[in-house]
């Protein structure tokens, strides 16, 4: 650490010299370059030593090149450093001269702060204290400052002595750079105002005043565009500032200061202005400027510096109109607006990577208006923005109006990206009343439910959130899972944007749905948790609690998307083989329990798991869907198919526990199946043409048939049986095993008789196909 006798004597005004003077050598080595390519051997030149001199040229130009190049490294650095030991200085001269005040001995070795007398009155005494506490900050603060600036130059100065790397280019690279910083402060803004494809070279090499500037620059020229929009239907003025966003649109740097003078009103009024153009105008740079905006204020929001909660809270104030009176006269006042801002708010939150405060600030204002305010006026604030330009960005080319706008739902969606924001929304003293509202209550089939699904997966599934928070993790899951259902609009006909997100969260949680599958009761309680035990599966903490008839309104809307029934399948099929790879890795190490009973079970279980959702999939309306059977054969295909993708465990990831015959399953067992592949979904579940379709069943008995072949497909992934060598060819083309999709109809029965005699030995085949429809023997549950 630095004492303050020496921050006291360093003379950060000698760096600034020093760097002047290797300003001035690297000039003078940069001028260089028209020297060295008149040197350079002509092409002309075809005796046997040319190519070998024009090599050696290249050779000594690429060193010059990069020794100047490290210059500038160190230039910036010794720049650096004096600029941050001056104002560790002046922070220490500045406690040092309040402590003397004060009356406070201060150490010059140490920077330790004490007091030099006593005190009678307990006041005094107190506020003695405070500046004494108040001084060794600022001495602290000044104290590491200083010693990280040492420690940034001696890395830079280390860096440039003991490698040659060229960060920069040319030599001719290195003189426009020096001629750029040559420069006033005043004209490099300007230069790169006229020239911002410039920026991507020269904006590592800027200052941050240049950058706060060039930022400070358009934001005053977007906010006069706004204030006359008239301005947007110049198509030149639009493409400048299209550039320069989508120039400097990724540096904090410049879109930090950018979005502070700008302001929520400049945005909303900017957005206006564009869109009062982007009905007529044919030009394209109008979608663009609203993306480069969108994109900047992301980038500005992930900024320390920016304050992103108080930019979102205002920006929700004035696009709902709940500011104060002032402020909405203000605004009025100054940009010509209109009633379309849901529409600006809904394309912002929709999409993109925020800052959490922002979304904070956003999501937290947003809740107030929503629940607050008559829920008629907020459809109806929704409502009037349905023919805004806006909706029709990133919206289904199919669609004819675009999006329909609902800004809570966009905002939902950025929830679920910041998860443990998201569970503290949910979570906090409003918690349980947001969630009711929310879930069981609020009309989302504007975005068919979309955003607050994504919500509740987000949060839902989070590593951190599950690690740390394991039980309100937990306990909102199960909020979820019973309040939605209670939603009137929560149907496959509105909900379809939920279609895989709910199934992906239940593809989680499958052992949940299993005990409410195995479990099956008419109850419909609260929410819960529960610790879920299995011989053969993971013990599982702070599950939520799933109620049968939650869950059959649940997965009517999951399977009724293609996407949203393989999430499911998915789900099914890791449950089994999961419990399967168990039951293989502690029968190979002698575990009693690890017998052919228990192996039945796990069979009979997975067959009346993935049977209770055959008969939800069965009374699902799939579009392209030829039958309610073909639509069962699908499911079960897609199960077949995501057993391949399941990671089974083996010895090695088991943990013993004295005492028991039990075991653990490694945590990272469980829910790591990779999804089924997308173009793979459309050849099992339908096509115009798909022969799996074509040739799907027609009756739902052929089912007890297929989950014989299923379940000795999965002992075969599993590795508890083996392929008979005669079959191989049938079984395992090409190495790899076949899945049901594979099997056509006609092939099914004589497959089912080679999987019958394959598993004979081991399980019952009569109870496996009973099982397609008997009840099954329940989870045991750890109530919480």
């Amino acid at each position: 650490m630095v004492s303050p006798s020496q921050l006291a004597s360093w003379q950060p005004a000698r760096l600034s010299e020093i760097a002047e003077s290797v300003v001035a050598h690297r000039r003078a080595l940069t001028g260089l370059h028209d020297d060295l390519d008149a040197g350079r051997p002509p092409a002309s030149w075809t005796l046997g030593d040319a190519a070998s001199a024009r090599a050696e040229h290249g050779r000594l130009s690429d060193a010059l090149a990069t020794q100047v190049a490290e210059t500038t490294g160190v230039i910036e650095a010794l720049d650096a450093a004096a600029t941050a030991l001056t104002a560790a200085k002046e922070l220490l001269q500045g406690a040092m001269r309040r402590g003397g005040h004060h009356g406070l001995h201060i150490d010059h070795a140490t920077g330790a702060v004490s007091l030099a007398r006593t005190f009678d009155d307990e006041d005094e005494l107190a506020y003695a204290r405070t500046v004494q506490q108040e001084v060794a900050e600022q001495i602290e603060t000044a104290l590491a400052d200083a010693a990280a600036a040492d420690q940034a130059l001696a890395a830079a100065l280390t860096a440039a002595a003991t490698t040659d790397v060229n960060h920069i280019g040319s030599l001719a690279d290195q003189q426009t750079l020096l001629d750029f910083q040559a420069k006033s402060p005043a004209d490099q803004v300007q230069y790169l105002l006229d020239h911002p494809d410039a920026y991507a070279f020269l904006g590592e090499h800027l200052s941050d005043e240049v950058k706060a500037e060039v930022g400070t620059h358009v934001a005053d020229a977007l906010d006069r565009m706004a204030r006359d929009p008239q301005d947007f239907g110049d198509p030149e003025l639009v493409a400048r500032y299209t550039a320069l966003l989508g120039a400097v649109g990724d540096d904090p740097g410049v879109m930090a200061p950018m979005y502070e003078r700008l302001g929520a009103d400049g945005l909303l009024g900017t957005y206006d202005g564009l869109a009062s153009f982007m009905g007529f105008s044919d030009d394209p740079n109008l979608a663009t400027l609203a993306a480069e905006l969108r994109s900047g204020l992301q980038t500005a929001t992930r900024s320390d510096a920016f304050d992103g909660t108080a930019f979102g809270e205002e920006l929700v104030q004035l696009a709902t109109r709940t500011a104060d009176d002032d402020t909405m006269d203000a605004f009025f006042g100054t940009y010509p607006s209109s009633p379309m801002h849901a529409a600006v708010l809904d394309y912002l939150m929709r999409d993109g990577d925020y800052g959490e405060e922002f979304v904070r600030g956003v999501a937290w204002q947003l809740d107030e208006f929503e629940r607050t305010v008559d829920p008629q006026m907020v459809q109806s604030w929704m409502h009037h923005t349905g023919m805004s330009p806006l909706n029709g960005l990133d919206a289904d080319p199919a669609s004819l109006l675009g999006r329909t706008p609902d800004p809570m739902g966009a905002t939902m969606g950025q929830l679920g990206k910041h998860p443990e924001l998201g569970l503290e929304f949910f979570s906090d003293a409003d918690g349980e009343k947001r969630a009711e509202f929310y879930f069981a209550e609020r009309d989302w089939s504007r975005d068919g439910f979309q955003g607050v699904a994504e919500a509740a997966l987000g949060i839902g599934t989070d590593p951190e959130n599950i690690a740390e928070r394991g039980e309100d993790t937990g306990m909102l899951v199960s909020r979820f899972f019973g309040l939605l259902p209670e939603n009137p609009e929560f149907t496959a006909e509105h909900a379809g944007g939920a279609a895989e997100p709910v199934g992906s969260l239940l593809k989680h949680y499958m052992q949940s749905v299993q005990v409410a599958v195995e479990g099956s009761t008419s109850a419909n309680g609260a929410p819960g948790v529960a610790n879920l035990t299995n011989s053969f599966l993971p013990q599982l903490q702070d599950q939520p609690v799933i109620y049968t008839g939650d869950l059959d309104k649940l997965l009517a809307v999951a399977v009724s998307t293609e996407d949203g029934m393989a999430r499911v399948a998915e789900g099914v099929a890791n449950f089994r083989q999961t419990a399967l790879g168990g039951w293989s890795a502690l029968h190979g190490a002698g575990v009693e329990i690890a017998n052919p009973q228990s192996l039945e079970r796990i069979l009979t279980s997975s067959i009346g798991l993935e049977g209770h959702i055959q008969r939800v999939v069965s009374d699902a309306e799939i579009e392209g869907a030829k039958s309610k059977d073909q639509q069962v054969a699908a499911f079960t295909s897609l199960v077949s198919k995501a057993a391949a993708l399941v990671p089974v465990p083996g010895a090695e990831d088991l943990v013993d526990i004295a005492g028991e015959t039990g075991k653990k399953l490694a945590d990272a067992a469980w829910s790591e199946i990779r999804n089924v592949p997308s173009g793979q979904i459309t050849e099992i579940f339908g096509g115009n043409e798909n022969a799996a379709r074509e040739l799907a069943t027609d009756r739902l008995v052929d089912g007890q048939t297929r989950s014989v072949v299923s379940s000795f497909l999965a002992l075969a992934e599993a590795g508890i049986v083996d392929v008979p060598p005669e079959l191989e060819a049938i079984w395992m083309p090409d190495g790899e095993l076949i899945s049901l999709a594979d099997i056509d109809l006609d092939e099914l029965s004589y497959r089912h008789g080679e999987a019958a005699n394959a598993l004979g030995h081991l399980v019952s085949v009569d109870d496996l196909r009973s099982a397609y429809q008997d009840p099954f023997v329940v989870l045991s549950t750890e109530p919480r």
